[in-house]
């Protein structure tokens, strides 16, 4: 039977009526009623394909267009692994288009050959280094002949005993060669330069040519000097009438001496040019110029005495330097502290000489600088032993033929054992010198310094016959890979600077050593009493 719809009544769609129903108090509605969302569409795993391989291939670029004529293995291998990166992201791919890989393919090949054009410019270029270095090698074998060495240095001194770095000027006592003779390291030195230390052995490297550039030198220096430790003004400087050096004129001159001028700060004189501090010799004492500062890093007062207008007048003297003029004094305030230089130091090195008359030479040597002297009879009446350890360096040479020779500079452990003997015998002192580095690399060498009777001044001084006999047993032999050379070279030195009881408590000295016919060595070394 049919329902009808009364004309007046207005038509309800089917879904609209169900959902009134449903939501007055009716049972609730099936599953069938609910209405669902579509489900999302699912993301392209072409997309995240495409950006690992634009990461990668862009990686492997940057790390190819790295490598040249000086990178090292490790970045050459970078490279290489960064192309096999990019093409493993290329070939696993599998939703990227055909064509889009073979593009990528294109652009990894291309990169492929750039690095193998790379690799074969550095291989040629280390070929060259090889035969440029084997070859600076043998003429540094030539020039050690039978690693005595040819050149000496009169003297080695840290001039620059208030900063944080040392300075050194090495002055020679002149080539053998006569073609050198007009070269010395403290007029050739161009540039100073630190260089890693050595435990407490601080290093130094000293650089230039003479200026014909025909010669040149390179002298590498390692000092065990201390940075200045603060002391009270009056026990550094002398000081009386409240003043450095103790009346106006005496302060005067030491605030007027060069050596000072870089020791003098404030605030009033640091300008460019001359300053005049105006003085006016109508004051009734005629200072009228007071100035805070410090001298060496005791803070006090600068004063002036005027006789006339403008006689105080301070200069920028240039890198931090003062130069005063007029009557001047420093007045430290009391308790005042000031710097106080390391005043005993020991120093050894070596010394690397060219020149176009003949083929390289070089020479070691060692040094000390304030020591307290040792006496005869002190040293005779030490007795016992002692041991001192510390670092060595120099150069080397080995030229076993077929142009493989090779050659530069090592650094190196010392140390040094000392038998004092008694007041009826001299003593004697032996050493080994191992762990030694050349070239970034350890070298599984050793030099044995055989065992040297003290000098019969018995003043701490030794040297070795170097002689080579066999019978005496103090000559030098260095061990390479396990196999000893034969007796070979010389080496010398001496203790110094007495310590406690008198026992010394620095050795320094040098060596030369050959390995049979195909190794030549030369070296220094500072130690300390442990």
């Amino acid at each position: 039977m049919k329902h009808l719809i009364p004309k007046t009544m207005t038509a309800v769609p089917v879904l609209a009526l169900a959902l009134a129903v449903g939501g007055c108090g009716g049972s609730s509605s099936s599953s069938d009623d609910m209405v669902t969302e579509p489900p999302a569409p699912m993301p392209d795993p072409a997309i995240a394909q495409r950006a690992d391989i634009n990461t990668k291939i862009m990686a492997a670029s940057t790390a190819v267009h790295a490598v040249n004529d000086d990178s090292t293995d490790m970045q050459v291998t970078g490279a290489e692994t960064a192309i096999a990166a990019a093409k493993k992201a290329v070939m696993d791919a599998a939703d990227v288009p055909a064509d889009e890989k073979a593009a990528h393919n294109s652009t990894i090949t291309q990169l492929e050959t750039t690095l193998m054009n790379a690799k074969s410019s550095r291989s040629m270029a280390m070929s060259d280094a090889a035969k440029a270095a084997a070859k600076d090698a043998m003429a540094l074998f030539a020039g050690m002949n039978d690693a005595t060495g040819d050149l000496a240095l009169a003297s080695v001194a840290v001039t620059d005993e208030y900063g944080g770095s040392a300075t050194i000027t090495a002055t020679t006592s002149g080539p053998v060669d006569a073609g050198n003779a007009d070269l010395t390291v403290s007029t050739v030195k161009a540039t100073d330069t630190a260089v890693p230390s050595l435990g407490m052995w601080k290093g130094t490297e000293l650089a230039g040519a003479n200026t014909a550039g025909t010669a040149s030198s390179t002298v590498v220096v390692y000092t065990d000097i201390e940075a200045p430790k603060p002391v009270a003004f009056d026990k550094v400087y002398t000081v009386a009438n409240g003043v450095l050096g103790g009346t106006s004129g005496e302060a005067n001159a030491w605030l007027q001496h060069t050596d000072n001028r870089s020791k003098i700060k404030a605030a009033e004189f640091m300008h460019t040019g001359m300053k005049d501090h105006g003085a006016d010799a109508t004051s009734a004492d005629n200072v009228n110029v007071m100035i805070r500062g410090t001298f060496n890093g005791a803070s006090g007062e600068y004063r002036c005495t005027a006789a006339a207008a403008a006689e105080c007048v301070s200069h920028d003297a240039g890198k931090g330097a003062v130069r005063l003029v007029g009557t001047w004094v420093f007045d430290p305030d009391s308790g005042a502290m000031a710097m106080q230089a390391d005043a005993v130091y020991a120093s050894f090195g070596w010394w690397l000489h060219k020149d176009d008359v003949g083929g390289p030479e070089v020479a070691v040597f060692h040094s000390i600088t304030g020591e307290t002297a040792l006496t005869g009879t002190d040293f005779t009446a030490l007795g016992g032993t002692a041991t001192y350890k510390g670092a060595a360096a120099g150069k080397y040479a080995i030229n076993p033929g077929l142009s493989a020779a090779s050659g530069g500079h090592w650094t190196a452990d010392a140390t040094l054992t000392a038998d004092f003997g008694s007041e009826s015998e001299n003593g004697s002192i032996s050493g080994m010198v191992d762990n030694f580095m050349a070239g970034g690399e350890m070298m599984d060498w050793s030099v044995a310094l055989g065992k040297v009777t003290f000098a019969t001044a018995n003043d701490g001084t030794f040297t070795s016959a170097g002689d080579g006999a066999t019978t005496a047993g103090d000559d030098v032999v260095w061990t390479v890979g396990g196999v000893d050379g034969a007796e070979a070279g010389s080496w010398s030195g001496a203790l110094r600077e007495a310590g406690d009881n008198n026992v010394p408590t620095l050795a320094t000295g040098q060596f030369s050593a050959a390995h049979g016919t195909v190794g030549h060595m030369v070296g220094a070394f500072g130690a300390h009493l442990e």
